[in-house]
């Protein structure tokens, strides 16, 4: 039996239909958020941590995290 720790491989997932920004904080690394997610399945996701890098912040071409957060997620029609 797989320890519940080990990763699973999966070929396909679902989509993220919407999410909410919750809490914002800024590290030495770049921004620690905590958001909602919907997903296409029908599912929520609650309290999900996000780290966004200022790295991944230069690559995004942006200095808004909304619409960072936003393109880590796949919405790139922002």
């Amino acid at each position: 039996m797989a320890d519940s720790l080990d990763p699973i491989d999966y070929q396909t997932g679902t989509s993220v239909r919407t999410f909410n920004i919750l809490d914002t904080s800024v590290s030495e690394e770049g921004y620690d958020v905590t958001l909602n997610i919907d997903l296409d399945s029908g599912y929520d996701l609650e309290g999900v941590k996000m780290h966004i890098s200022f790295e991944d912040l230069t690559a995004y071409e942006t200095k808004d995290i909304h619409q960072a957060v936003s393109y880590a997620l796949g919405f790139f029609d922002y």
